[in-house]
């Protein structure tokens, strides 16, 4: 039997308005059958569909490509891991899956009681009901939670005591008891840490001995005697630092070498010395 005359199969994704193998032969008889009107107006139908799709998608993307390989890299790129819309809870109000969820947050991401509910309710898409049960069943120690996160904080952040406690109470949301029960239990040693953090200011981004010291003073929250102790025993070139900074400014931003120069040596850009910053532009060719 030819392949016109097998049944046809739906097609999954059509590519095209009418599919080759859907296209009438050029014997009589096939025109004949109602079969096969039948499902050249279904594949009709489902053609429109599929290209009024397509026209969409295709005003999104940039690129005019039509490229085949070209076309599929970009449909798995959109596929993004996580979708902007979280999908509808099929039973928001399972307590007992509520219960089991909040038990996940508490036990492997360590979280508060506030952030457990928080995601529940707005990630999970259980009810306020189902979330209050979740947390009223739950049996968590937020305590060790906190000290959970904040050792994490530590090992792997290099933070101040002082940044911890700040980020557990607003980004993690514990309470102010909960955080100081994990700072004060931490075995932190904040000289090492923010000597930790200072090598990374000066290694990863090319700070200057005064930006590592606003920076760990202000965002990182040690306080002045850590944070100077930080910076004296770093071993830096910072000649050799504020060189690797213009040539950052040079492959990522169109600046001059005059540019780059004021831009080093500004107190709101890299406040470096002058003759650090003239050092970098003289040899940033080199």
């Amino acid at each position: 039997m030819s392949n016109a005359e097998q049944t046809p199969q739906t097609p999954q994704t059509p590519q095209t308005p009418v599919p080759p193998w859907m296209q009438p032969p050029e014997e009589k008889p096939i025109y004949k059958r109602v079969w096969f009107w039948v499902v050249i107006a279904v594949v009709a139908i489902l053609a429109f569909a599929v290209t009024a799709g397509s026209d969409i998608k295709l005003t999104i993307s940039a690129p005019k490509i039509e490229t085949a390989g070209i076309s599929q890299q970009l449909n798995k790129m959109k596929k993004t891991p996580k979708d902007p819309e979280t999908p509808a809870n099929p039973n928001p109000d399972d307590h007992q899956a509520a219960l089991a969820k909040a038990q996940d947050y508490s036990e492997i991401l360590h979280k508060s009681k506030q952030g457990i509910y928080d995601e529940l309710t707005s990630e999970d898409k259980y009810t306020p009901e189902a979330a209050q049960y979740a947390i009223d069943h739950l049996k968590a120690d937020y305590n060790a939670n906190a000290l959970a996160e904040a050792k994490h904080y530590q090992k792997r952040m290099h933070m101040s005591k002082r940044g911890i406690y700040d980020e557990l109470t607003s980004e993690d949301k514990f309470t102010p008891e909960a955080a100081q029960y994990a700072v004060d239990n931490l075995k932190a040693d904040d000289n090492a840490a923010a000597h930790a953090r200072a090598k990374y200011c000066l290694e990863i981004r090319h700070e200057s001995k005064e930006g590592i010291y606003y920076d760990l003073t202000t965002e990182d929250k040690f306080t002045p005697n850590v944070a100077q102790h930080a910076v004296d025993n770093l071993k830096a070139d910072y000649k050799a630092t504020a060189l690797a900074a213009a040539k950052d400014y040079k492959k990522y931003t169109n600046m001059s070498p005059a540019e780059i120069r004021h831009q080093l040596a500004s107190q709101y850009g890299g406040k470096f010395t002058p003759e650090e910053a003239a050092y970098a532009v003289q040899h940033l060719n080199q």
